[in-house]
């Protein structure tokens, strides 16, 4: 098969399991594709916008060879359908999470957690803030979760664990998917604008920048829920 359907098949296994078994009687997951059109919608453009700023300035850059060769605004095709395909793996991850462990949401470490990074982030910025990658991702982070943690500290409670866990769990196919991306490379990196630190082939920034990614779609699918529930509530 070509090269160039490099990335595009990376985007269809990505999606393959979670898309078959959004029908799971448990998770019914398919039930939830209103919430996500929300939360994946509103957090993917930001990202997008991110993506295009960061290849307009060569923070990184995509390999040709890797690629259909379909581009819109500096970013290839694949790339859009990407920031598709992963949030929803992503929240799919979270929602079995939720109806397979539901007593992760009586945990009171969720919290903590997410207090940790926070601190993890802040000091990584402070740090490095003449690396762009590294300090938009960590910085984001610091403020996303200094917003959260005070504004939103009771309700963010009730699901924290279950998103800490997500994340941890949406390492283990991340690193075929973003080994395969960095590996071949289909993404070059600009390591003068990151830590030069890689996870075998993956920047130590991506592990956060997925967790970012992963923070805010949960953050707005919770918010929307309780909306959707009561529409006179809102957890935030």
């Amino acid at each position: 098969m070509p090269e160039k359907y490099t990335y595009l098949i990376l985007d269809l296994l990505t999606i393959a399991g979670p898309l078959f078994l959004s029908f799971d009687k448990k998770v019914a997951f398919y039930k939830s594709f209103k919430l996500l059109g929300y939360s994946v919608g509103i957090t993917s453009l930001l990202y997008i916008l991110w993506d295009i700023w960061f290849t307009k300035t060569v923070i990184w850059e995509f390999n040709s060879q890797f690629l259909l060769g379909r581009y819109f605004l500096e970013l290839p095709l694949e790339e859009y359908i990407f920031f598709l395909v992963v949030p929803y793996a992503c929240l799919f991850i979270y929602r079995c999470l939720q109806e397979y462990f539901p007593n992760l949401s009586n945990k009171r470490w969720g919290n903590w957690a997410h207090s940790g990074m926070m601190l993890f982030s802040a000091g990584i910025f402070i740090s490095n803030t003449d690396k762009l990658y590294t300090a938009v991702t960590f910085g984001l982070i610091t403020l996303t979760l200094g917003v959260v943690l005070v504004l939103n500290r009771n309700p963010f409670k009730q699901y924290s664990a279950h998103l800490f866990m997500a994340w941890i769990v949406a390492i283990i196919p991340m690193f075929y998917v973003n080994g395969q991306l960095t590996g071949l490379p289909v993404l070059i990196y600009n390591n003068t604008e990151n830590l030069d630190l890689r996870v075998g082939s993956i920047p130590f920034e991506d592990f956060f920048y997925n967790y970012l990614y992963m923070l805010w779609m949960i953050v707005a699918y919770e918010f929307f829920n309780s909306k959707f529930r009561n529409p006179l509530s809102s957890t935030l």
